[in-house]
């Protein structure tokens, strides 16, 4: 099993603690991290880290002139996001890798992942599901066929054979102005050669209320909420409980995203207002159903680590 990721600076926390999780579940993977403009202090702490743990990682620098000159969206979509699209040339003598986010966290054994049966299709992928229509009106996608890119089983024989990532290349200069660059021009170019994955391959932490119930095998904590920016995010209790499994020094999150997020959420119950009933519905149900079976299960893999508090008013 090759398991590949890409960072720059910005997601660190984040790609120590995917490595990590993943590696706990996944013993006998191999991993390739991309990097994309980290700091080298940073690559020699992480080179130590894998190597204390004897996680097989492999660090490889991503062929800037390839994509120094593509458009970006601030910290949350930096060229970093470009690297994905090389794997194909960065794994030459590979037939296949899973490529997952680095703010995704792994909970689970990733075989079937592996091992999904991609046939000529191009990548298998989890339908997004909130996409701006605008967006998918100018690329003249449905909501049902558009993925996200953050983890994707790859067909890298069918890549280089058909040019893939140049195309994507080519197709991210003539989309500039799309919101989600990368990854509707990835949509444009893979379309209608996709293997759709279940919700659980890349659950959204941020959307835990909007969908469907399925318990988590791989936990994305896209868009701003990081838990190692921001206090009580959704599934932050799981995030920190594999920091401190890990020994890793990750910072905890101190902003907030929402101050008055718990008070609206109490006068939303008293007045049985029904938004505020499907979320607190929906944190009951991974609560009692995923985080706290897991926490508990990783407790038995490191008895000497306590278990920590779960508080009734945090998300999931």
């Amino acid at each position: 099993m090759i398991i590949v990721t890409a960072s720059d600076n910005n997601f660190v926390p984040g790609l120590f603690l995917f490595l990590f999780s993943a590696w706990i579940h996944n013993r006998e993977a191999k991993f390739v991290v991309i990097d994309a403009g980290i700091v080298p202090a940073t690559v020699t702490e992480l080179r130590r880290f894998c190597e204390r743990k004897g996680i097989d990682c492999q660090i490889v620098q991503a062929d800037a002139e390839r994509i120094s000159d593509l458009p970006t969206r601030g910290k949350l979509l930096t060229t970093a996001a470009y690297a994905r699209i090389l794997i194909p040339e960065i794994l030459p003598d590979c037939d296949k890798a899973i490529y997952m986010d680095a703010d995704t966290l792994v909970v689970s054994d990733l075989g079937d992942l592996w091992s999904a049966d991609l046939g000529d299709n191009l990548v298998a992928g989890v339908i997004d599901g909130f996409v701006e229509q605008e967006e998918l009106d100018d690329i003249e996608m449905s909501r049902n066929e558009y993925i996200n890119s953050g983890v994707l089983t790859m067909n890298l024989v069918a890549w280089r054979r058909e040019g893939i990532a140049d195309r994507i290349f080519a197709k991210v200069r003539e989309t500039a102005k799309s919101r989600y660059l990368d990854q509707t021009a990835l949509n444009t170019v893979v379309r209608g050669r996709v293997l759709f994955l279940g919700r659980e391959w890349n659950f959204f932490s941020e959307r835990y209320v909007e969908i469907e119930r399925r318990l988590p095998k791989v936990i994305h904590y896209a868009g701003s909420a990081k838990p190692w920016r921001y206090r009580r995010v959704p599934f932050a209790d799981v995030f920190n409980f594999y920091k401190t499994l890990s020994g890793l020094d990750i910072p905890e999150g101190t902003l907030m995203l929402k101050s008055a997020r718990r008070r609206k959420m109490i006068l939303g119950l008293i007045g049985l207002r029904r938004k505020y009933w499907s979320s607190a519905l929906a944190t009951h149900y991974y609560r009692s159903r995923f985080t706290k079976p897991h926490l508990r299960g990783l407790g038995r893999m490191f008895s000497k680590v306590p278990l920590p508090p779960q508080h009734s008013t945090a998300a999931p």
